[in-house]
This record gives C-alpha cells, structure tokens and sequence, in this order.
C-alpha cells in the first residue's frame, strides 16, 4: 500500500483517512469495468460515511458528520484525480467532462464519490442559520487601544502559548500558520508580505499583503521568537491536523484568559476561540486601515487571503463601536500606513562575518548539536546555551541528573473491607528558617508554607518525576513533566510553576527533557492523577 501513500500525503491532512483512501485507491486500481467500480465506490462510501458518524465529537449535532464527511471526501476526490494521472483512462473506466480547459476525461470513481448539491444544503442549513443571528446581532469592540496593548505585552511573552494568541490576534492568521507555515516579510510600518496560507481547494496560495494591527517588526519579530522555541520546533514532525488536535484547547484557554475581558464571543457561541480573534482582527483592520473608496468585504476578501467574497462573510461577527455603541468611521489609521518602518531585529539578518576554524564550523554544522536549518537560528541557540552555561558556573541553575541504583517500585495495595486508609495529618507547619532548602528533608519541605519554599518543591517533584520514569519499562507508563503535574505534586500556584517552565533552568530540565523522550502535550492522557504514582513525603 505505500505505491499509494505518495497519492494522499499532499492531498489529505487527516491521519485515518490517509490511511483509509491509500487503501482504496489499492482496492481501486485492480478494477476495469463500469459496474465493478461503481458497486466499490458505493460499498466504500457507506464504510466511510460509518466511519465519520463514529469518529464525530459531537454526537448530538445530526449534521456534524455531514460536515466532515464533506471536508474529507472533497480532499479524497483530489487523491483520486491525483491517482487517475498515472492510470490508463478508457471508455470502460472513465467518462467525459466538460472543464474550463475544454472536455477531459475523469475516472468513473469520481462520479460516486461525491454529494449532490442538496446533501450540502442541508449540512449547512444550521450553520447558515447561525450565521444570519449574528450578522443581524454584531458584536462591539469598544476598545480598539486596550486590545492593541494587550497584543504588545503577549508578543513579548517568554511563553509560546501566549505568543501565538498574540500573532493570531496580530495578523488574523490561522493558529497552524503560525505555528508552522506562515513567514512574514515587512513592507510597511502596519503591513508585511505573507506567505503560507493552509491550502484553499487544493491549491497554495501566492504571497500577498496583510495588515499588522500592532507595528509590524514586533510581529516579525515575535514569529522568530516563537519558531526557535523547542516546544514549536518539535511541530515540524507531526501533520497540520495533528498539531490542530493537540494544541488547540490549551492554546484557546489563552485566548480566553487574555481577551474575554475586551471582546464577546458571537451571538450563540458559549466561548471565545482563535477563529474568533480573526473574525475581531477583520473588524478592527476595517476601522484602521479599510479606504473609503473600496467595499469592506472585498478589503477583508484581500487582506485575510479568501478565495471568494461569501467566504469573507464567515468573519462579519464584529464591529468597532464607541463607549456608546455607535460605530466608528473607517480609516483611522490609513494615513499612519505611510509611516517610516521600523525595521526588524529577529527577522532579519545584518552582514556580520565571523570567522572561524574548520573544527569549530563543523560542530557548527552540526544539526544533531544545533537542530536547527538556518544559521541564524543556530546562532541563537548558541548565545542561549551560552548563557545557561554562565548562569551554572554562577551557581543560578540546578540540573537534576537522575542515577538510579536497586529501585523498587512501590504498588498501591487495596484496602480490604473495613480497614481504614492512613492518612497524613498535618498538626503544626512550621516555618522553615534553614537558609539552604536543600538541605530540608522533604517532609519539612512539603509541610510548610513557608514563603519562597516554591522552587525547591518543583525542583524536587521534577526529580522525583524523572527517578519514577527511569524504573518504568515501557514509555506509556512514563510521565511527562508540565503544569498540572507539577502543581498536584507541589501544590504551588500555576504562575510560580510556569515562571519556572520558562526559565532556563526549566528549559534544561523540564521542555529538553520531555522532547528527549518523546513527550507530547497528549502523553499523560487518561494516566490519571501523577500523586497515585510519584510520592514525595
């Protein structure tokens, strides 16, 4: 089935149905006459249709699994004319069709999978539905100052989820083009070239211009930042709909805590998500930048890179107001597009030459040390690693380097009937007064609440993770180290926790780590709580 792969990889972003149209078109290709093909393709298509109903989240919505069977058969239908190219297309397995390049012939195939036009009515019927509520309902944004201040403080953000709720609030991109696809190339003081954008019907889109709702060398600047970033860096490895289903909560959590205070989500909707800070970007570019001359649907058609002017209409769910709700006139920035640029500093690269030995460029070279493509990145790398090395030989950096000897794993026994649990009972917490905590056993560590005691509990609990994970057989029983399962065993606050995540330090012991092991944001799902396993007192 790999002669087959080659067909779906470019045409097909979804695991299973990569897998599912390799096969078919496998299954496909053995046959040669009219009814055998039609009586396979109807065969595979009500396994399809099955498999989507199964797979649909939303069991309740009775067009949910219309509306994915549709997105994941118009992309099976270009792995098909994909395949067709490299088979023999005759009377017996093929008919004409009349295409804009004249008549051509198209494999049988194609005929049965595929929906009529009334199987997309009623797929969309509710969403059309919703989407004249809200058209008929906008929502204010009466706070264009507060909005573009709040973008500038998460576009300096040390954390990558926050950076990339800033990028998205910023440009109006997707959450995958910024984390994996978009490049930004400054043009204006408020505008940058792009390129990038997920594929529309198949085909990739030429680079154009797009607004910056924040100066665009912060934007550019800020993208850099976030793609060196090991948690970004380990993206390259996974599918578009991969990194969508395993970022996209913890990324929308973001969205909600930095913007539910400025902005409503639509009328209907519960939450506020990254689609709907493009819907706001479109609004608030309108009232910046759109020209009096030209329709504000053909601005956003332009600026927001949709094929057609109906697809623009899926982001009319806001607009600018005063504090009174009337709305604001358009063009309030049009005269600052003008403005001198301030160039980039992430983003591009001066001519500095620096020299060096044949040695010392081969470890340079070298992208097992240094994995990154470009040299400017591995540059970076090298100034960071050079500053973790300062601050160890500073003493600011503890790296805990787990040696296990003759471990026994302790099992949870079950309690029979009528004996009790023992617990833990704290009678006094008393203040710890030793001025080195590592020297604190961990009782009296984890049983006070003694200001400052957070670091060394999480330094702690990392160790402890890490002399658990090396006494497991097997990866799936393995945990990965993050927020949650450091603030269970530390009971710390999340920002003491992530303050240390961020550090570099934490990058050393906790991001590094968990990338050297293959840990992802999905591998302690279903594990349960980490205090059943890891035990710190």
């Amino acid at each position: 089935m790999s002669s087959y792969i080659k067909f779906v990889e470019k045409n097909i972003r979804t695991a299973w149905v990569k897998e599912w149209t390799a096969e078919f078109l496998k299954g496909l290709s053995a046959l040669f006459t009219k009814e055998t093909i039609e009586n396979y393709c109807q065969a595979k298509k009500a396994e399809f249709e099955s498999e989507c109903q199964k797979r649909t989240k939303n069991k309740d919505s009775e067009t949910g699994w219309q509306n994915s069977a549709a997105t994941n058969m118009s992309q099976i239908r270009n792995a098909i004319k994909a395949w067709q190219e490299t088979t023999k297309l005759d009377e017996s397995n093929s008919y004409p069709q009349q295409t804009k390049e004249g008549i051509v012939q198209q494999h049988l195939a194609l005929l049965t999978m595929n929906y009529p036009s009334d199987f997309h009515k009623e797929r969309m019927q509710p969403t059309n539905e919703k989407k004249a509520e809200q058209r008929s309902n906008l929502e204010p944004i009466q706070c264009v100052d507060e909005y573009t201040q709040k973008i500038d403080e998460l576009l300096q953000s040390a954390d990558h989820r926050e950076l990339t709720v800033g990028l998205i609030a910023a440009t109006g991109r997707r959450p995958s083009e910024i984390w994996v696809t978009a490049q930004f190339v400054q043009v204006g003081q408020f505008e940058v070239e792009f390129t990038g954008q997920i594929k529309n019907k198949g085909e990739e889109r030429e680079a154009y211009k797009t607004y910056t709702l924040v100066e665009s060398f912060k934007v550019v600047d800020a993208l850099a930042r976030l793609r060196r970033m090991p948690e970004i860096k380990e993206l390259k490895k996974q599918t578009l709909a991969e990194v969508d289903s395993g970022r996209n909560n913890k990324m929308n959590a973001k969205v909600k805590e930095y913007f539910s205070s400025l902005i409503n989500p639509p009328m209907g909707e519960s939450e506020l998500s990254a689609k709907n800070l493009r819907a706001s970007y479109a609004a608030i570019a309108i009232y910046l930048f759109c020209p009096w001359k030209q329709s504000t649907n053909q601005f956003i058609t332009e600026r927001l890179g949709h094929v057609s002017d109906a697809t623009a209409t899926n982001y009319e769910d806001y607009q600018v107001c005063d504090k009174n709700g009337k709305p604001l006139t358009r063009g309030a920035w049009v005269e600052r597009i003008n403005e001198n640029m301030i160039p980039s500093k992430e983003g591009q690269a001066g001519n500095y030459r620096i020299r060096m030995t044949e040695a010392c460029k081969e470890y340079f070279d070298d992208t097992e040390f240094l994995p990154y493509a470009d040299q400017i990145s591995r540059m970076q790398e090298l100034i960071r690693l050079a500053r973790i090395g300062k601050s160890f030989e500073n003493g600011e950096i503890v790296n805990q380097v787990i040696v296990t000897q003759n471990v026994e794993s302790r099992q949870v026994e079950n309690t029979s009937e009528g004996e009790e649990m023992k617990e833990v009972t704290e009678t006094a917490k008393k203040p710890i007064k030793v001025r080195d905590l590592s020297e604190v056993s961990n009782a009296d560590l984890f049983g006070s609440n003694a200001p400052n005691t957070g670091l060394e509990k999480i330094r702690r609990a990392v160790q402890a993770i890490k002399a658990f994970n090396e006494v497991q057989p097997e990866k799936a029983s393995r945990w990965a180290i993050n927020t949650k399962v450091l603030k269970d065993l530390t009971k710390s606050r999340t920002s003491v926790v992530e303050n240390y995540l961020n550090s570099d330090e934490g990058r050393i012991n906790v991001t590094d780590y968990n990338l050297q092991h293959g840990f992802t944001y999905q591998h302690n799902r279903g594990k349960g709580n980490i205090t059943d396993f890891v035990k710190l007192v």
